[in-house]
């Protein structure tokens, strides 16, 4: 039996507004939930853009790129999480689409979401129950509507969970092509097929995300310079660490370093 356990990396209830709530073709590593308290927005995954609606509840797919904003303002009672078990995490990510629950378990878990925000200060028992038993369901019921998987899908994604741990242990040593493929005894040419093919990103771009993850938190805690952050996450030049986090989020690094910019978490 596979590990069913999730873990929860964020969340809250924000006010997102137009201009500073928004991306392009965002790489997400974990899984979100959106409860749209008020207002609206809208979310989509490629070029299935779909509206954003107070009262609705929705799930978005891990291991996609996702492009989202809002015209106005809209508040969200959100969650990240993931799965425990890798191999299903990115079963769910096949999904490749935003899963609208229908109004029957939207209006069963619609209390358990107005924890959320209490839950991520507080981090009670009680509410932590309850919100692991919405997300389990939630992920089941969008599970069952996958179509079967092609046994050659399920090999090859399987295949493929050595090369992804490896690649959230090792993301700021930068490792090779090579030194990846040779964890699932692939050819560099071969892996790297596969791992786009299954993960839509490919393994440097993957990694690339570890690492500006790491990036944003070191800066929001303002312990350390850009360049002691830059070695952290494994650049040895701080201005070119400088333009690949510029280039990922938008913005300097340094600007976040000095609380200028809040990059996260956000919904």
């Amino acid at each position: 039996m596979q590990d069913l356990g999730i873990v929860i990396s964020a969340g809250g209830q924000s006010i997102c507004q137009k201009g500073l709530w928004g991306g392009k073709n965002e790489f997400t590593q974990e899984a979100k939930l959106y409860y749209p308290v008020s207002g609206q927005g809208w979310a989509g995954i490629g070029e299935k853009i779909i509206r954003l609606r107070s009262g609705h509840l929705y799930l978005i797919p891990p291991h996609v790129r996702i492009s989202f904003g809002t015209p106005s303002e809209i508040v969200i009672d959100w969650l990240h999480f993931n799965l425990q078990s890798l191999s299903l995490d990115v079963r769910l990510g096949s999904l490749a689409k935003i899963h609208l629950f229908s109004k029957a378990v939207t209006t069963r878990w619609t209390p358990v979401c107005g924890l959320i925000e209490r839950f991520m200060r507080e981090r009670s028992t009680h509410d932590a129950f309850q919100i692991q038993a919405m997300l389990l369901e939630l992920v089941g019921l969008t599970l069952m509507r996958l179509p079967q998987e092609d046994p050659q899908a399920l090999a090859a994604r399987e295949r493929l969970v050595p090369a992804v741990q490896f690649l959230d242990a090792q993301a700021v040593k930068h490792p090779s092509l090579n030194d990846i493929a040779r964890t699932v005894n692939l050819s560099p040419e071969h892996f790297h097929r596969l791992f786009r093919a299954v993960f839509h990103t490919t393994p440097h771009q993957y990694a690339e995300a570890r690492c500006m993850t790491l990036a944003k938190s070191l800066l929001a805690e303002g312990l350390l310079s850009v360049t002691e952050v830059a070695e952290r996450c494994g650049y040895g030049d701080p201005f070119y660490f400088s333009r690949v986090f510029r280039r990922y989020f938008g913005v300097n690094p340094g600007r976040v370093r000095r609380g200028l910019v809040i990059l996260g978490p956000k919904p």
